[in-house]
């Protein structure tokens, strides 16, 4: 029986999806910016009037899937499909430990069956961004699909070539160098993707953080809130306004002559005070 990775299951269902039904397919598909949802497979149909799409969950093992199931991971994707389903080795989970309303398809030895349809919601759109994610990275990674595609049966048009001129032998040695050629260049394109994404999805994080504490900071407690209305300032003064108006408020009680009156006043009363405190003469005696 195959040892599916996670990785290789994802993409293999793509591949039966790709051929099998009239539909755009993606793999690890983010649907908008950092921290938005990522399913595994995501496919969309070639329709102008059932516009459905399907998310697909690749789960090798039992443990993942139940903490997916716990966790109400697959809830995430409602907003974006018409509807869910779970694609996992033959044998891995049966169609009664699915979530309610959660399709099932298994991949045997044979290919893939499904053993339970997803209840399908209705999805008028999506949101803008992901609809921007698709347009930029989704139609970007189909052109570098089919670009691989299109070199691959050129690799094995010319190991035929070969094997007619040289024997197989040598045709294959020449053909795996070609492959490894090819691997190369996908993997690194992989890595360079990858990396601009996580820049990427930085820089956006960033931006967010920094807008966080521009509105937590330019917000004023309850006591500041009070403090402002005191000074007539409005309900949504922020705490530079406050800071401002705390300082002209200083600065017209210091140029206030009847204020500076008072103060001496009570600087003379706290004198009289502290001498009236002294002890009388022999009093320490007494």
């Amino acid at each position: 029986m195959t040892k599916w990775t996670h990785n290789g299951l994802a993409h293999d269902l793509a591949e039966h999806l790709r051929q099998n039904t009239a539909r755009f397919v993606w793999e690890d598909m983010q649907l908008g910016p950092a921290g938005s949802p990522r399913p595994d497979v995501y496919a969309v149909p070639f329709s102008f009037s059932k516009f459905c799409p399907i998310v697909y969950e690749c789960k090798i093992s039992v443990s993942d899937f139940r903490a997916d199931v716990t966790k109400g991971k697959y809830i995430s994707y409602l907003p974006f499909a018409s509807g869910v389903v779970f694609a996992v080795p033959e044998g891995l989970i049966k169609k009664t430990d699915l979530p309610t309303g959660c399709g099932l398809m298994i991949r045997g030895e044979n290919g893939w069956r499904t053993v339970k349809g997803p209840t399908m919601n209705a999805v008028d759109n999506l949101p803008r961004d992901a609809w921007i994610k698709l347009l930029i990275d989704g139609i970007q990674r189909e052109s570098n699909r089919t670009e691989i595609k299109t070199r691959q049966g050129y690799i094995w048009f010319t190991e035929k070539e070969l094997a007619k001129r040289h024997g197989d032998e040598v045709a294959q040695l020449v053909v795996q160098a070609y492959l490894s050629a090819e691997w190369l260049r996908d993997a690194s394109a992989k890595r360079e993707a990858a990396r601009e994404e996580i820049i990427r999805e930085t820089e956006e994080e960033k931006k967010r953080r920094w807008e966080a504490l521009e509105r937590s900071t330019g917000r004023l407690n309850d006591a500041q809130m009070e403090l402002a209305s005191a000074l007539g300032l409005p309900d949504d003064a922020t705490i530079p306004q406050l800071t401002r108006a705390i300082c002209e408020a200083r600065n017209r009680l210091a140029g206030d002559s009847e204020i500076q009156r008072f103060r001496n006043l009570f600087r003379y009363l706290e004198r009289t005070i502290a001498d009236g405190n002294e002890p009388l003469p022999g009093e320490h005696s007494a």
